[in-house]
């Protein structure tokens, strides 16, 4: 497999995970996404909405022009670790509610977008 199909492949996952996502956030609410122990917050869930659709928007274009659309695979990573680490795992160890949703999409994210990065640049 080339490395543009590679990046292409983690475009499309991101199309296919938050077409859906994006429209429940801005048609159904925070709870659709992140289940009913987030509270429902218009700020909250425009925020998320707005960066969601961005990442979907680039990943629409990434695959047009795969190679230099993977600075956003690179924040997602990014960001989605950090959240990870500073958010779900406390949760997790203070047996609080974890948005499993979100959490259990991410961690695939976070362990297959970096080696299709390190595949591409190496």
């Amino acid at each position: 497999m080339t490395d543009d199909m590679l990046l292409r492949l983690a475009y499309g996952a991101n199309i296919l995970i938050l077409l859906p996502v994006v429209t429940a956030l801005l048609w159904s609410g925070t709870a659709a996404v992140f289940g009913p122990g987030v509270p429902e917050s218009a700020g909250l869930r425009l925020l998320v909405a707005a960066l969601w659709g961005a990442i979907l928007l680039c990943s629409v274009i990434g695959l047009a022009w795969p190679q230099p659309m993977m600075g956003i695979l690179l924040l997602q990573i990014l960001y989605k670790t950090g959240w990870l680490l500073t958010f779900v795992l406390p949760a997790i160890r203070a047996s609080e509610p974890v948005p499993w949703g979100p959490a259990l999409v991410f961690i695939p994210i976070i362990l297959l977008w970096p080696l299709i990065l390190i595949r591409v640049w190496l």
